[in-house]
C-alpha cells in the first residue's frame, strides 16, 4: 500500500466527467506518478466541499455517513484503492468497531469524500499505481514555467461546448 494525497480536483459540468488526481506522498518511490480517477459531479462537489473545509447547516450524504459511523461507536481506520478493472477503480473502507475490523466495498470517490471528513489516511495498492498511473512530467523540468503558461492559455481558451459529444 502506498500513501497518497490529493494532487488536484477538477469539477466539470456535465456531460464532461470530473476527475480527482492522486499522487503518492513525496517519500514514496512512486512519488513522481499521478493517478487520475474520473468521478461523478456530486462526488466531486462533496470532495471539493471537504477540501475547502466548508460546512452546511444540514449534513450532506458523506457527512451523514461519517456521523452514523461515529454514532455506532466505530471509526474509519483507512481507505485503500485496491483494484482497477479497465477504467473502473474499486476501494475498500476499513472500519474499526471495537476489536473487529470490517471491510466495506466502496467507490473511490465516496471513500475519498469520507476519508476527508474523518481525517483518515488514503492509500493505493502498488499494483494499481503501477498499472493505472502516469508520470508527473513537470517534476524537475527546466521548462516548467513555459509548460504551465501554455497549459493556462489552453485552459483559458476552452469552453463547456468543447466537451459536448456532438462535436
Amino acid at each position: 500500500m502506498v500513501p497518497v494525497t490529493i494532487e488536484t480536483l477538477v469539477v466539470a459540468i456535465l456531460p464532461a466527467p470530473s476527475v480527482i488526481v492522486l499522487r503518492p506522498k513525496h517519500d514514496s518511490a512512486l512519488a513522481e506518478r499521478i493517478l487520475p480517477i474520473w468521478i461523478g459531479p456530486a462526488e466531486a462537489a462533496s470532495i471539493g466541499i471537504a477540501l475547502e473545509g466548508q460546512t452546511h447547516l444540514r449534513p450532506m450524504t458523506h457527512d451523514f455517513l461519517a456521523n452514523t459511523i461515529h454514532a455506532l461507536g466505530s471509526n474509519v481506520e483507512r481507505i485503500v484503492i485496491d483494484r482497477v478493472e479497465g477504467t473502473t477503480f474499486y476501494a475498500t473502507v476499513y472500519l474499526q468497531q471495537g476489536d473487529q475490523t470490517i471491510n466495506l466495498d466502496a467507490r473511490p470517490s465516496d471513500s475519498i469524500a469520507l476519508a476527508l471528513r474523518m481525517k483518515v489516511p488514503l492509500f493505493v495498492d502498488e499494483d494499481v499505481l503501477n498499472s493505472a498511473s502516469y508520470p508527473y512530467d513537470l517534476i524537475g523540468s527546466d521548462d516548467t514555467e513555459a509548460t504551465m503558461a501554455e497549459f493556462r492559455a489552453f485552459i483559458e481558451s476552452i469552453s463547456p461546448e468543447d466537451f459536448s459529444r456532438e462535436g
